[in-house]
């Protein structure tokens, strides 16, 4: 009796424990929920969004050289529904989104819509398709592959002033190949890059511009499926000062008393050229390459002479070298055997030997000159300067000096045998 009525007052108080009475509340709500959404509830369709879609062409279609250009990359989406525990697990990754007439129906190139199909590819499967593909239909582009390289032409409008030289516009990239479908790069004439320039340029002026493509009636060509090497480009329009330069000859080894003005020509005289203004703003005259007068004789009076302009800069009237003409009508030719050999700055220690007891040298000069002096005027010299390692036999060149006829030069190289020990 003490027991059962033990039980009784234990079990009332627990009933009349607000705090306990509530967790207990909890307790069954939670597993009449849990009872619900396991005992086979269906859920309300669910969208599983950002399916692929997969496209196959047939192998026959593959090997004819077809391929699809537009349409594959798109993104499906379809309703499914189920067990709800079931439906919340399924990815996209569980379902395959196909265009399953493809394989049959694109036998040749051409624009197809075809109609979307889904299936079930992962382990979960038990769930229904609650809607159709979304979309329902997908419309792709099929045709043979294709490359054509094309020249790019710049077409740009400006204006320069007219003191300044307009060289032609530079391209970074003067191809580009394209490729895409045969039926897109078929209608390609030509490709370019355009601009407008609204400010008068006065100096060398750079941009980029992307390319454009044309077709053969001059309509602009916008393609998604066509690509290039080339997206854009660098265009460099040169804007070059231009000025009208003489051109001064240049000697060496020149009789001192020789009036070079009076007997020199230089044809032409002068050159027009472009060039930054930098380089050619200050530039009084183009400099030549010396012209050795041991070179020149009577017969021997006309020398071309290559023009070395500076780096960006160009003759405009296309003229790369001049012609140097030496005007030697009054003057003569005449052999001398000359026997006076001599050293100068013969090292400190060393002896010197002329093995060579003569030699015959051509001098050049006015007629009046030539024809009173003698071998007496003339020395042959052997410069030792700066060869203190010389020792031994060998042939060396000599200086042929003339005294006392300072318009008059040797002409050709001589060379006598010496010893130094």
């Amino acid at each position: 009796m003490l027991k059962g009525k033990l039980t009784k007052i234990s079990i009332n108080k627990i009933f009349y424990d607000n705090k306990l009475v509530f967790l207990f509340s909890v307790f069954v709500s939670f597993a009449i929920w849990i009872g619900v959404n396991a005992g086979g509830a269906d859920s309300t369709p669910v969208t599983i969004s950002d399916i692929p879609v997969s496209i196959s062409l047939s192998e026959s279609a593959v090997q004819d050289g077809l391929r699809i250009f537009s349409g594959q990359d798109i993104k499906a989406q379809i309703d499914i529904s189920g067990n709800k525990v079931i439906v919340g697990q399924v990815t996209k990754d569980d379902i395959l989104i196909t265009v399953p007439q493809a394989a049959s129906t694109i036998t040749s190139p051409g624009t197809y819509t075809l109609e979307l199909t889904a299936k079930k590819t992962g382990l979960i499967s038990n769930y229904e398709f609650a809607s159709g593909v979304q979309p329902t239909f997908v419309t792709i582009m099929v045709d043979r592959y294709r490359e054509a390289e094309f020249n790019i032409e710049p077409e740009f409008e400006f204006s320069a002033n007219p003191n300044y030289f307009l060289g032609a516009t530079v391209l970074s990239s003067p191809k580009a190949v394209l490729s895409g479908p045969e039926s897109e790069i078929s209608k390609i004439k030509k490709i370019c890059v355009k601009g407008h320039i609204d400010q008068e340029l006065q100096g060398t002026f750079t941009t980029k511009s992307p390319i454009i493509m044309y077709d053969a009636y001059g309509e602009q060509i916008i393609s998604e499926t066509i690509s290039s090497t080339v997206k854009e480009v660098e265009v460099t329009i040169p804007v070059l000062m231009r000025r009208n330069i003489s051109i001064k000859p240049n000697f060496k080894n020149t009789p001192s008393g020789l009036n070079l003005s009076s007997i020199v020509k230089t044809v032409p005289a002068s050159l027009e050229i472009a060039g930054p203004e930098e380089q050619i703003g200050d530039m009084t005259a183009i400099e030549l390459a010396p012209i050795d007068f041991s070179e020149l004789n009577v017969q021997k009076n006309r020398m071309s002479i290559q023009i070395d302009l500076p780096n960006g800069c160009r003759s405009l009237n296309n003229i790369y070298s001049v012609e140097v003409f030496i005007n030697t009508s009054g003057f003569k030719e005449r052999t001398f055997c000359v026997d006076q050999i001599s050293f100068l700055n013969v090292p400190e220690g060393k002896t010197t030997k002329v093995y060579t007891d003569k030699i015959d040298v051509k001098l050049v000069g006015p007629s009046n000159s030539i024809r009173y002096m003698s071998a007496e005027n003339i020395t042959a010299q052997i410069d030792l300067g700066g060869k203190e390692d010389l020792s031994g036999s060998m042939e060396i060149p000599v200086l042929i000096t003339v005294k006392n006829y300072n318009d008059v030069w040797a002409y050709g190289k001589y060379l006598v045998n010496i010893e130094i020990s």
